[in-house]
């Protein structure tokens, strides 16, 4: 048995890996929290980590099995031939996973204009105007003294103004 990759439709991750389980494979389709903002709500939702990818762990003769399976593309191949995964990288991956599942980051996305308050830090308690964001960071214009500053902190450490 090796593990191989399996290309499959956009945002069908879960259910063919779902599918999969359910006849007998082993699978691995890591998930990530993540929080989405509609103009009503937030939501959290789980993603996998990988995109368009499940990793199946096989013998040669179930490959047709898996191929009929709805919402599998196809294997992902590699000069020509299958990408096998070694049993030993295919185990590193899962115990990293594994152990960080619990130190899920939640990156929520904030729009230009919106006033956030800065909860921990030496700018504890002030609020700002939302100027740009990376992934992990957040620029804002906070109004101090008569003067504008820009202070970029981390998204974990802001929070939205409760009226």
């Amino acid at each position: 048995m090796t593990w191989q990759v399996l290309y499959v439709n956009s945002r069908a991750e879960i259910k063919v890996a779902d599918r999969l389980s359910e006849k007998g494979f082993e699978v691995f389709c890591p998930l990530k929290t993540v929080v989405r903002q509609w103009s009503d709500r937030k939501k959290k939702l789980k993603e996998p980590y990988f995109r368009s990818y499940v990793f199946i762990r096989l013998n040669q003769s179930e490959r047709l099995e898996v191929l009929q399976t709805p919402g599998v593309v196809g294997f992902v191949f590699w000069l020509r031939k299958p990408a096998v995964i070694p049993e030993k990288e295919m185990a590193e991956v899962i115990a990293f996973f594994d152990e960080h599942q619990s130190k899920n980051i939640i990156c929520e996305s904030f729009e230009p204009g919106q006033t956030l308050v800065i909860k921990e830090g030496l700018l504890q308690e002030k609020t700002g105007i939302v100027v740009r964001q990376s992934r992990n960071k957040v620029v804002l214009q906070i109004q101090q003294l008569g003067i504008s500053l820009s202070v970029e902190v981390p998204k974990n450490t802001v929070g939205t103004v409760k009226k």
